[in-house]
């Protein structure tokens, strides 16, 4: 798959956007937030990366052909080194789930801004975000009866009974 095919594949998905950034990579975005990464040249030229779901994204890499993104794989994201190994059909299902995935990750506004209608009982967040624990609120103690607690005495250091010496000071 080369840049401009990318690009034709693209190009009708509301609110994406393409730019050539690094100097070497054409970005696609979705409302400024990148969802696919196409090396133009260099030594990983023709290299696609772009967001999976975290629950797949182990399942991915363990297929050969595709590894964890260089500086992008704690966000979970994949590259294919070699896309011609794999059918047009299958990258361009990657690459429309990982817009998916981005567009998910938008407020309301900007989803609405892009005509992508959103239910109001849909989460606003990817599911994997909404999976994580909330904080828990702190217990209220019930009321005590104040009660007198006699403390044990604290010992004092022992004072030395011999005096202090003093130097003497020899005037010359």
């Amino acid at each position: 798959m080369k840049s401009n095919e990318l690009e034709t594949l693209c190009a009708d998905w509301p609110g994406v956007s393409s730019s050539v950034k690094w100097d070497d990579d054409l970005v696609l975005s979705v409302a400024g937030k990148m969802f696919a990464v196409y090396c133009l040249r260099g030594p990983h030229r023709e290299r696609i990366s772009f967001k999976v779901d975290r629950e797949r994204f182990l399942e991915l890499t363990d297929q050969p052909g595709i590894t964890p993104a260089a500086y992008m794989a704690r966000a979970f994201w994949v590259t294919i080194a070699e896309p011609d190994r794999f059918a047009r059909m299958k990258i361009s299902e990657f690459l429309r789930h990982s817009y998916e995935l981005v567009r998910a990750g938008l407020s309301k506004k900007q989803q609405a801004a892009l005509g992508v209608v959103v239910p109001a009982s849909a989460p606003t967040v990817p599911a994997a975000v909404a999976q994580t624990p909330a904080k828990k609120k702190p217990v209220k103690k019930a009321a005590t009866k104040n009660v007198a607690v006699k403390k044990a005495p604290v010992k004092k250091a022992a004072k030395s009974k011999a005096p202090a010496k003093r130097a003497k000071i020899k005037k010359v």
